[in-house]
């Protein structure tokens, strides 16, 4: 018996088979969201416009994001314990403790939020609103990620967890947000800190002593987990992980390539849909992100073969950060400016310099990791500027960089300018430093930005011209 989402499930990659199997499921989870017949309507539209669905693979990405909202909403409801980690993170602890019991659901609700209620419905104001009533005021520069997660919490449409995991070196906000959290559902928080406080130039060499204090930051929050979830993180689960997460990637890095074709053949927008769902989830939405994946790189091929792209041949070509978690309709303004963008900063591989020292504990271990081969940010401010240069000097062809820096983020804005000039003399690619917000398009949405880019645009083509 059909309903009133099933035309937009099937639209978003699922079978007729998986909703009947899940209708109980999905009705449930659809009704914690408020989500009646009207949304269906207005999310099929907004998919069209911002989504290729002419590409099967794409279809099947946007359906692994709602299994895993659906798996995140109703955790609780079927007696899996729960454990939160915010953007930014490091994804490896996550995904330890996940493999390390059965009947544990791990992930980042603020971002699998963002790509449903945001890329799929339209529909994440409502979210944000909440969140701002409940802790989170606007108008005072607060994360709108962590918006999300609260405004989620306080309208009942995620449950609260059982512990989360809160960085408060990076994201300074996240363990005061946190705290919130603490306070409001008794939420035990494990805070992993560190330091960002490297000199300028340092890297990417750096002090031993620094993945040494990190790595006993995880190792502390393993022991909590530990103490509160009643298990023991499995560490030799990350070796039996590593066939399916190196095929993961192994396969996202194809369409890396892929990318960079000329024209281009998809838009970035379905590129973020693969890349940050290895980031969000340690679940459901890895296992059906891999066969999308599979799906998508003989379509991208095809088009590769048969020269079609979103941008005309011989457009310029922009490497931005990252694109929108909730809003598309940005990254398709850029590319509608006739802007190419072959790959994101984010997404382009840099080999990190060996290891200084053999750490001992798993924690050591992979704070080690984070430091030398990170994007920057888990280093300082200049790693930041340094590793972008690099990026841009990596990757062939780029004619322009666009750092679409979160407003408020503190560790990415307080770079806007200085890793604009640094890049500029550092490459002589052209720079534009576009201040916005991956959560919240509200007052970062494509029509405000259009003027700026299209000017940086004209400016590229003028310059690609005159070269």
């Amino acid at each position: 018996m059909s309903n009133y989402y099933d035309d937009l499930l099937q639209l978003c990659g699922w079978e007729i088979e998986e909703i009947e199997n899940e209708r109980p499921r999905i009705e449930k989870t659809f009704q914690r969201l408020e989500l009646g017949p009207e949304d269906m309507e207005t999310a099929d539209a907004w998919v069209r416009q911002n989504h290729d669905v002419t590409l099967m693979g794409v279809r099947k990405l946007l359906g692994a994001w709602l299994k895993e909202l659906i798996d995140l909403i109703l955790a609780k409801d079927e007696g899996k314990k729960i454990v939160y980690y915010s953007f930014p993170t490091v994804v490896r602890p996550g995904m330890l403790i996940a493999a390390s019991a059965e009947g544990t659901y791990v992930g980042g609700p603020d971002v699998i939020l963002c790509h449903t209620m945001g890329q799929i419905f339209n529909k994440l104001t409502p979210i944000l609103e909440a969140g701002e009533e409940n802790g989170l005021p606007p108008g005072h520069a607060l994360c709108s990620i962590w918006q999300v997660k609260v405004g989620a919490l306080a309208k009942g449409i995620i449950p609260p967890p059982d512990m989360a995991i809160a960085s408060s070196y990076f994201c300074d906000m996240g363990s005061k947000a946190d705290d919130l959290l603490a306070e409001i559902y008794g939420t035990p928080i494990e805070y992993v800190d560190g330091t960002m406080d490297s000199a300028w130039g340092e890297y990417p060499d750096y002090l031993p002593e620094r993945a040494e204090f990190l790595g006993a930051q995880f190792n502390q929050l393993f022991d909590k987990v530990k103490e509160v979830m009643g298990f023991e993180v499995d560490f030799k689960a990350w070796d039996k992980m590593m066939p399916t997460i190196r095929q993961y990637f192994g396969d996202l890095y194809r369409i890396f390539e892929l990318m960079q074709a000329d024209p281009v053949p998809v838009s970035s927008v379905e590129v973020e849909l693969a890349s940050i769902l290895a980031v969000a989830c340690t679940g459901r939405g890895i296992a059906e992100g891999a066969k999308a994946i599979k799906i998508l790189i003989p379509e991208i091929e095809k088009r590769v073969e048969e020269n079609m792209g979103v941008a005309e041949k011989g457009a310029p070509r922009v490497m931005i950060v990252l694109p929108s978690f909730s809003d598309p309709s940005i990254v398709r303004m850029i590319e509608n400016t006739g802007l190419a963008i072959p790959i994101c900063a984010l997404d382009v591989r840099v080999q990190p310099p060996p290891p200084k020292v053999q750490h001992n504990t798993v924690g050591e271990r992979i704070a080690d990791g984070e430091i030398r081969g990170g994007v920057g940010l888990f280093h300082s401010s200049f790693g930041t500027c340094h590793r972008m240069a690099a990026n841009l000097e990596q990757v062939k062809g780029i004619d322009g960089f666009i750092y679409n820096y979160q407003f408020n983020c503190r560790p990415v804005a307080q770079v806007s300018h200085s890793l604009k000039r640094w890049v500029e003399e550092k490459t002589g690619v052209p720079c534009l430093s576009l201040e916005n917000d991956i959560g919240d398009s509200r007052s970062y949405s494509a029509a405000a930005m259009r003027t700026r880019v299209e000017t940086f645009a004209e400016m590229l083509k003028t310059r690609k011209v005159a070269n």
